[in-house]
């Protein structure tokens, strides 16, 4: 029986930070209702002058950090200092980049059931969302 889910890492860059707390809202939605848990986050910034900084979330405002409840704090650290450089080095001046660890937690049951069938996993791969609705409009204009 497996513990957990397996997990994504992705990398959000805006070249002009405007986070409006949507991403937030639907990251915490989904970690609400068991779809997927977030392990960890990790935000970075590059001024104009090509200065880089960090957010760290227990550095932050006590009503910004209950914002970020959903993100499991037993997990908090999973990114190191050598991956904040490794992003700073591809980021232009007057960016940001969050970076996330997200858990697909659905895939718990799943993987038992499966696992408790005698089945077992052959082949598992992501096919990416764009190509996913080429797909779908390409079918309906068939």
């Amino acid at each position: 029986m497996i513990k957990h889910g397996p997990v994504d890492v992705i990398v959000l860059a805006a070249g002009e930070p405007r986070f409006d707390g949507g991403i937030l809202s639907e990251l915490e939605r989904q970690a609400a209702t068991g779809t997927i848990r977030v392990l960890d986050a990790m935000i970075l910034l590059k001024d104009d002058a090509g200065k880089t900084w960090s957010l760290d979330i227990e550095d932050l405002p006590e009503e910004d950090k209950a914002s970020l409840g959903f993100i499991e704090t037993g997990t908090r650290g999973l990114f190191s200092s050598e991956d904040a450089d490794t992003l700073y080095e591809g980021m232009v001046p007057g960016s940001a980049v969050v970076a996330l660890a997200i858990e697909h937690a659905w895939a718990v049951a799943l993987v038992n059931a499966i696992a408790n069938s005698g089945a077992e996993l052959a082949l598992s791969f992501r096919v990416p969302a764009p190509v996913i609705d080429e797909a779908f409009a390409s079918l309906s204009a068939n």
